[in-house]
């Protein structure tokens, strides 16, 4: 399956611990859609989403990475496929302009909330995984200028 990920999965290591080894993965974008960090996560804390906007000047950039059937399992059990997450076929766009399709968890609208921020760890992940993969300076200042909270717990990032 060739997923997008565009939340901390774009870090190869994260992802890898999730699921195994995978293959480097390539950058992409999807237009029309905006990040949002407002999926509301079991931590209380907010996860990253995509939603979408219709206008052309937004844009999602992502990183896709070919995984197996297995792997797919362990991400449906990581992601909380079907409690907050639903897997949504959508169309990329490559560095060189080619447009494929790829799938990507997309927050369901029960678990959106608007209130939520992320927990300064996992906002360090999504920039980690935008900065691995070279994307826009102006992207990565946005990720960087996202509002967030200290987690409560603070052993959880370990």
């Amino acid at each position: 399956m060739k997923y997008f990920t565009y939340g901390s999965n774009m870090l190869k290591a994260r992802l890898e611990e999730r699921v195994g080894l995978v293959s480097p993965g390539v950058t992409a974008s999807i237009r029309a859609y905006r990040l949002r960090f407002h999926k509301k996560s079991s931590d209380d804390s907010g996860k990253c989403n995509m939603i979408y906007t219709g206008s052309q000047k937004d844009v999602v950039y992502g990183v896709v990475f070919e995984i197996s059937e297995a792997q797919k399992c362990k991400l449906d059990r990581a992601e909380g496929l079907g409690c907050g997450y639903d897997i949504k076929e959508i169309p990329i766009r490559l560095p060189d302009g080619t447009e494929k399709f790829a799938r990507a968890y997309v927050a369901v609208s029960s678990a959106i909330d608007d209130a939520v921020v992320p927990y300064s760890w996992y906002q360090k992940l999504v920039i980690a995984g935008a900065e691995q993969h070279n994307f826009p300076g102006d992207y990565i200042a946005g990720l960087q200028a996202v509002p967030y909270a200290e987690d409560p717990k603070r052993d959880r990032k370990t």
